[in-house]
């Protein structure tokens, strides 16, 4: 098969370096707008012939659709909306597709209308969060005659915190996830809405000695896909971190300093979280040689055969010194990776806009998370 990789990013690489490891894959298509960065990529990854690189812009619908023709399927690891363009052109391309992000709500109506009619599958958020987490919110599900409550915590921290937030950007692109406002959650069966963050329950992880916290998160609307969430009674995400993250954030926001909303400034006009990005970025990039954690777990509870039941799952994933591959990188791209060389053989049989959860079920959940665990990505099943 001949898989494309959009975006050279941080995570971009490590799908493609997945991908040529797979003797299933022919051919791997990186493409990036930068060609000087392309170039470094291509000269890491060293694979000779069976990779070739192309400078396109996203943006040019057409000419991303001649890069894809004859693609079987295309991994999208770019951030909101470039990656809409980027699904946009492989649908006319008549190439399945896995995003490791997700479009915004109102745009997936059309998107699934255009995937179908294109007899093309468009597999999205299919990363660690979302991706692994509603994969596993899925088959928990699935294995209970009825479900109670779905819970999800998740988060990508550094090993070694450090001022100002005791946070590093470790998913790629040059803002922090700094979004205040309210999510979604389900509280006895009624949907409601909270603080982005107000702060979860206490929340630990083996072999992470410093305190943590968690704050709420929207979870992934593509769960309303699952047969059984509809009538689930609690379901919410909370995103972790070192425990006073939430407080700075909050305080970053009473000052103004996270509002997208133009302000006049010395006979112009400035955006208040665009100037502080750049003020920050390089107090919280990760740097090279800096390592990350990722943690993840899931509960389902319900009921089977007439008892109480609960699925867990739990993950600490440490970057991978060996590979010089961030541990994000790793949950993120693997999973993207496993996923797109599935759909690239013809195994994930549903067309159309679907969450990774629908994709990768049954049989296909098992081979996920055994291929996760040989490059080692260890997720424990309680």
């Amino acid at each position: 098969m001949i898989v494309a990789v959009i975006g050279a990013g941080l995570m971009g690489p490590t799908i493609a370096r997945d991908c040529l490891g797979s003797g299933d894959v022919e051919e791997v298509v990186l493409v990036d707008i930068d060609g000087t960065r392309l170039d470094e990529v291509v000269e890491g990854l060293g694979a000779g012939s069976r990779l070739r690189a192309v400078v396109q812009d996203v943006t040019d619908r057409a000419g991303l659709v001649d890069v894809l023709r004859g693609c079987d399927v295309a991994a999208v690891a770019l951030l909101q909306p470039l990656n809409v363009e980027a699904i946009w052109a492989a649908i006319e391309a008549g190439v399945d597709v896995v995003d490791l992000s997700s479009p915004e709500l109102e745009e997936y109506v059309a998107l699934d209308e255009a995937a179908v009619e294109a007899g093309v599958v468009v597999v999205a958020g299919c990363g660690v969060d979302p991706g692994l987490t509603e994969i596993l919110s899925t088959y928990g599900m699935d294995n209970l005659d009825s479900v109670e409550s779905v819970e999800i915590w998740c988060g990508g921290i550094p090993r070694d915190p450090g001022p100002p937030l005791d946070y590093k950007i470790v998913f790629g692109g040059p803002y922090l996830p700094l979004e205040p406002g309210r999510v979604k959650v389900i509280e006895d069966g009624v949907v409601g809405y909270v603080d982005r963050y107000e702060l979860g329950e206490a929340v630990s992880f083996e072999g992470i000695d410093r305190p943590l916290e968690a704050f709420y998160d929207g979870f992934p609307e593509t769960l309303y896909e699952i047969e059984k969430f509809r009538d689930v009674r609690r379901c919410f995400e909370q995103t972790v971190r070192y425990s006073g993250y939430c407080e700075r954030v909050r305080f970053l926001d009473e000052c103004g300093l996270l509002g997208r909303e133009p302000v006049p400034f010395d006979g112009g006009e400035i955006v208040p979280f665009e100037v502080f990005s750049r003020i920050i970025y390089p107090r919280v990039r990760l740097e090279e040689g800096e390592h990350d954690v990722t943690v993840l777990r899931v509960k389902v509870r319900g009921e089977k055969d007439g008892s109480g039941a609960m699925y867990e799952f739990n993950m600490v994933d440490r970057y991978d010194a060996e590979r010089g591959v961030t541990s994000m990188a790793k949950t993120t791209g693997y999973t993207a990776a496993i996923v797109a060389r599935m759909i690239g053989a013809g195994e994930v049989d549903v067309k159309g806009y679907v969450g990774a959860g629908k994709a990768v079920r049954g049989g296909l959940f098992k081979k996920l998370l055994e291929e996760l665990d040989e490059r080692g990505v260890k997720i424990k099943q309680t």
